[in-house]
């Protein structure tokens, strides 16, 4: 768990992103973000005791240590899995980005909580009713920590159904398959009545359009679209007003400028008087989602977004690096929710200067190289030694890994952190591979030994 979480140890408090006052400050309050789901801020609260974020951090530490110490225990098959497990934490936490997830105050170490423990509840015996009820648990909270696990963990599952229908095994995990659709299902319902309850409406988000038409103008593809029809005077639908913008979209060269950005066009007119930028969201999100589907109608543009897609999701698939931290200014927060925190966070290194991990993105770059060509290597030439869950592992891992890149490439933009979030299993599972292929050698080694002695 130390191993884990250095990053933030090191840092002298846990890692906080843009997005970390949000979730801080939502979770008490209750108010729903409009542009993310309030589970993660209610965790991080409840979690903290409203004492201490040092909490949310250990928790996220050991909620993935669970999962290692599961694949040790029913994939692996290890007569020892703690140690097993502890090894495999000790070799990320070292040389990959996992801590710098683990540690931090945000919801995207659970895209790859998300995915394993999805495998984890086909693999595991029915008897095993204790891990089952504590996966399936664990499942519905991570799909709904942000919306980018839905779309991912939809798509993964589908993949492993298609599997098991090739391998001629779809009768027999059916019911498991089932399982994991109702979880699903329930992550949905879950979201919606959250928001249900919270005033509103029975959605799972409330400004989806304003994330992907902010995609599209940040491209070019909107710009492109409206010097095309601004000017004809039967032109009038509900976003008529970005016409004044033509041309002149550059000025907020990604995507969180135009969103956040006080001079956007979201934030035309007297939306904010009429509440603060949140409603500028809601109100102008029905004329976002026409412009969408008016760029997508247009099949010159429509060709343009799927190499935008296609592209888009090559670099993320290739982006590996952990974001540095820059100093955000969150002392009002952690002040009025977590009074006892404040010494640390005015110490930390974040507080005054950016925190930057270039070394370890460089390390963890070539690890996951060197990764695959050793899970290439061990797929050719030990493929019998290698079972079906380990195959399993491996299917659900590099979807998630491509579905990841793409949804987030197409829907949001190209971050490092998007793929950084998930990049580790890649080492992770190439460990799994090798002690799974030698361990019966290993083993058999130890038996000579002992009777040699």
């Amino acid at each position: 768990t130390i191993i884990l979480i250095w990053p933030a140890i090191k840092n002298g408090y846990p890692l906080l992103f843009s997005d970390s006052g949000t979730y801080l400050a939502t979770g008490h309050s209750g108010e729903v973000p409009i542009d993310r789901p309030i589970i993660y801020g209610l965790f991080v609260r409840h979690i903290s005791l409203s004492w201490s974020i040092w909490l949310v951090v250990i928790a996220q530490s050991l909620l993935f240590n669970y999962l290692l110490y599961l694949i040790s225990k029913f994939i692996i098959k290890a007569k020892q899995p703690l140690t097993i497990s502890t090894f495999i934490a000790i070799f990320l936490g070292l040389f990959t980005g996992v801590g710098y997830y683990a540690g931090q105050v945000v919801a995207d170490i659970f895209t790859s909580i998300s995915l394993v423990s999805a495998v984890l509840l086909i693999i595991l015996d029915k008897k095993n009713v204790f891990h089952l009820t504590c996966l399936s648990i664990i499942l519905i909270f991570s799909i709904i920590t942000h919306l980018s696990h839905i779309p991912i963990v939809f798509m993964v599952i589908c993949l492993i159904a298609i599997y098991f229908i090739l391998k001629g095994q779809f009768k027999r995990k059916f019911g498991r398959l089932v399982l994991i659709g109702g979880l699903f299902g329930v992550s949905l319902l879950t979201i919606s009545t959250i928001n249900y309850s919270f005033g509103y409406g029975f959605i799972i988000s409330r400004t989806n359009n304003i994330i992907l038409a902010t995609r599209y103008i940040e491209s070019g593809l909107a710009n492109k679209y409206l010097k095309k029809h601004c000017n004809s005077p039967d032109f009038n639908p509900p976003y008529k007003e970005l016409c004044g913008y033509v041309d002149q979209f550059h000025q907020w060269p990604a995507a969180g400028f135009y969103l956040y950005s006080d001079n956007s066009p979201l934030y035309l007119g007297d939306c904010k008087s009429r509440g603060n930028w949140s409603t500028c969201w809601e109100e102008r999100n029905e004329a976002y989602g026409v412009l969408i589907k008016d760029i997508l109608s247009d099949d010159k543009l429509l060709i343009d977004f799927v190499a935008l897609a296609f592209t888009g999701t090559l670099k993320q698939l290739i982006t590996i690096e952990q974001s540095e931290m820059n100093p955000h200014d969150l002392r009002y927060i952690i002040e009025k929710y977590y009074e006892d925190d404040l010494y640390s966070y005015d110490s930390a290194n974040q507080t005054s200067r950016d925190v930057i991990f270039v070394n370890k993105s460089v390390v963890e770059a070539i690890l996951v190289f060197i990764s695959f060509l050793i899970l290439v290597y061990f797929i050719i030439k030990h493929k019998a030694k290698i079972d079906g869950n380990s195959y399993l592992l491996l299917i659900a891992i590099f979807s998630g890994l491509f579905f990841n890149a793409a949804f987030c490439a197409t829907l949001s933009n190209v971050i490092p952190r998007y793929q950084g979030r998930i990049i580790f299993l890649i080492p992770m599972l190439a460990i799994i591979i090798i002690i799974v292929v030698f361990k019966d050698k290993i083993a058999s080694e130890r038996v000579s030994l002992s009777r040699i002695l």
